[in-house]
């Protein structure tokens, strides 16, 4: 058998048939049925000015150029390129070269914090838009790799963590076989990442154990229904890709769809998958209209097509056992065949046949350092349906130069605005898409504090606090001198598989006296919520306020893990932190359920400099020998842009009556120096049990604010 090499396969998968038509009533509806399953539909808004445009006015194409040995190349005038739509030779009007490679190193290291052992790092202070150099979304399918490639891929992103992700970069970690939830969020705080990444193993696929069925494993007369499930994951994949595409149209820049993969089959028997090549074609279209590049990434390396121990050849011929390489390589190809469209139509790259997943991880993630965008007027015709169908229009982008190759997208359906609609104006649109954000993303900006606790009569629960400045509403003056608002809120906490505990959707009729509107304008005000929880593991607390008068949003969150108590190991709670010139309560921590304000900016956490801070925590399962007090050594250091301002070890101060070692309520004291920068802090708790023998280290952390 001749065996192929990666280019030769290459074009043996672009030269299998596709078709670029649309589809029968029939099979439409069977596939938005199946897309249905897959996703619930995303509210987006409008894209920015760094989004690629694709309308009457303006298309945009983002193009990668490299030289003969892989180099990007980033000098390059518009006379360099030439731009061609449905094979017409178009005007470039706009272009320019974004740069979005790591900033310069400084010339001073700055000081990084020592790690503890069996600590976590602090969370990142928040990022804003401006700062994200490259969002870039790890999509690991799992309903499309064998059961043996997982930790291929596992150990892949593992490296990425620990080695590759720069400052400003914002990540998710997406299973297409899990629901969006705690886990599956655009973030800069590894702790999440690390937590998604964990559980990222081998389920319901349409792939077995290996990448090969063993010969003899197959059942005759099972091929049709085979194929239906692998048909009907696909397009769930598909639908589920399209998901995060749509998801990202908001982020700043070129994103990027990092896909790991093994099948996506677009031809069976010599034809066309109508359903999956339509859910391809929708994929790309929504990919460009919100500048999203997908690269595809093959884990089977360098695959093996011979007869193994695992084949069963006992009832098998000489003569098919022979024919069995050849069919795998084939197999390979037509599995292939949707990972090189997608990567291909998007602009982007189609890695397979190398063994180093790390290598093709980091050159995928490093692609969005640097392109072009050109962009030119198309006719009007462009957008001119007729009444039919909109019409794919072909986009090729052609580089001087010898030696020089470029990578762009491949066209558009010509219908404007197509999967890039404005944001409709009216509650549920607008709180929808503040909740969905990444960003805090407009004029009112709210604070969220969420704490875990376990009390012995009330159980495991999660008490938020979200904070909000009253000076953000529009209010308006009655006769009597009083003053009325009103505010929507939406807000949950957020499962690892996207399910919604006690969520709020409400409108608040804010009315008060003069005094009281005084003094709330001072304070602010402080909306509780109480979420019992049942189960442990990692949550999402998000919420979302809108007023009603102006159509302003903004949006919070906070990630936290539950631990499970019942098992016995050391814990901590959440961490509360006020002035500690204010009383506090007997235990601070559950009484942030109430719907009242709490003095003392435990909701606000912003603080003058020097101010007296004090924060409470609960410490759980801590051992004690023979009846006597805990031996617990706690650590509190405190981070300004990662870098450490405070790093001390105290003493445990116990709050009076917390004699059960399960459930002890301690406190510290610090204060902000008059001297200290403005901006965001990070304040960390690391607690050591003397006593135990295993699992001794736990750390919360809580983020406030520095003000002159």
């Amino acid at each position: 058998m001749r065996k192929l090499t990666p280019a030769a396969r290459c074009e043996r998968i672009a030269a299998v048939p596709s078709i670029r038509r649309p589809i029968s009533p029939s099979t439409a509806l069977a596939l938005a049925s199946a897309l249905a399953l897959a996703l619930a539909p995303a509210q987006t808004g409008p894209a920015p000015d760094t989004t690629i445009r694709i309308d009457v006015n303006l298309v945009q194409v983002d193009a990668v150029v490299t030289d003969s040995r892989g180099r990007r190349v980033t000098s390059l005038p518009a006379s360099a390129f030439e731009l061609l739509q449905d094979g017409k030779p178009q005007s470039i009007t706009n272009f320019s070269y974004i740069a979005n490679g790591p900033a310069a190193a400084p010339a001073a290291k700055t000081a990084v914090a020592k790690p503890v052992k069996g600590e976590t790092p602090p969370p990142p202070p928040p990022l804003r838009p401006a700062d994200v150099h490259r969002a870039l979304a790890l999509v690991v399918d799992d309903q499309g790799l064998a059961g043996e490639n997982i930790p291929l891929v596992r150990g892949a992103i593992r490296n990425f963590l620990d080695n590759q992700m720069r400052p400003g970069d914002m990540v998710a970690i997406i299973r297409t076989g899990a629901g969006m939830g705690a886990l599956q969020q655009f973030t800069t705080d590894k702790r999440l990442l690390y937590a998604a990444l964990d559980r990222v193993k081998y389920g319901q696929s349409r792939v077995g154990v290996s990448s090969f069925a063993p010969l003899g494993s197959t059942v005759r007369g099972t091929a049709m229904l085979d194929h239906f499930r692998e048909e009907s994951l696909s397009v769930g994949t598909l639908g589920a890709l399209r998901f995060v595409v749509n998801g990202m149209r908001d982020f700043p820049g070129r994103k990027s769809v990092i896909l790991f993969t093994e099948n996506i089959r677009m031809i069976y028997r010599g034809a066309t998958d109508q359903m999956v090549d339509q859910a391809v074609q929708e994929l790309t279209d929504a990919a460009s209209r919100a500048s999203v590049v997908i690269h595809a990434i093959d884990p089977r390396g360098m695959p093996d097509y011979q007869v193994t121990s695992a084949d069963d050849t006992s009832h098998t011929s000489r003569r098919r056992v022979s024919r069995v390489p050849a069919q795998r390589e084939q197999e390979v190809v037509d599995t292939e065949q949707g990972m090189f469209v997608l990567a291909e139509e998007t602009g982007g790259l189609f890695l397979h046949d190398s063994n180093d997943l790390p290598a093709a991880l980091r050159k995928a993630a490093d692609d969005s350092d640097g392109y072009y965008l050109i962009g030119y007027h198309p006719d009007a015709a462009t957008f001119d349906t007729g009444g039919g169908p909109p019409k794919f229009h072909r986009i090729e982008v052609k580089v001087k130069g010898a030696g020089l190759h470029v990578r762009s997208r491949t066209g558009f359906f010509g219908e404007p605005g197509r999967g890039n609609q404005p944001l409709e104006h009216t509650r549920q649109a607008e709180i929808v898409h503040a909740l969905q954000s990444p960003y805090s993303p407009g004029a009112i900006r709210p604070r969220l504090t969420a704490v875990f606790t376990d009390e012995p009569q009330a159980g495991t629960s999660i008490n938020a606090l979200l904070y909000f400045q009253p000076a953000e509403l529009k209010w308006s003056t009655e006769p009597d001198g009083s003053h009325k608002a009103s505010m929507d809120l939406a807000a949950a906490a957020f499962d690892e598989n996207g399910l919604a505990l006690a969520p709020v959707d409400t409108t608040l009729a804010l009315q008060m006296n003069a005094q009281q509107y005084a003094a709330a304008l001072e304070k602010g005000l402080v909306y509780g919520i109480h979420i019992p929880v049942s189960k442990p593991g990692p949550y999402l607390v998000r919420a979302a306020v809108r007023d009603p008068a102006t159509e302003g949003t903004g949006s919070a969150q906070q990630f936290l893990e539950v631990p499970d108590v019942a098992n016995g190991r050391l814990a901590l709670s959440g961490i509360v932190i006020q002035d500690d010139a204010v009383k506090a309560e007997a235990n601070p921590l559950a009484g942030a359920a109430a719907a009242a304000d709490i003095t003392g900016g435990a909701a606000r956490r912003i603080f003058r400099r020097g101010t007296a801070l004090a924060y409470f925590y609960e410490i759980l399962n801590a051992k004690a020998a023979g009846g006597q007090r805990p031996e617990l050594e706690v650590q509190t250091r405190m981070f300004r842009d990662g870098a450490p301002v405070l790093d001390s070890k105290t003493d445990l101060d116990a709050t009076a009556g917390a004699s059960d070692p399960r459930n002890l309520r301690a406190r510290g004291r610090l204060t902000l120096g008059r001297g200290l920068t403005p901006g965001e802090y990070v304040l960390q708790v690391i607690v050591t049990d003397k006593l135990a023998r295993k699992y001794g280290t736990v750390t919360q952390s809580v983020d406030f604010e520095v003000e002159p």
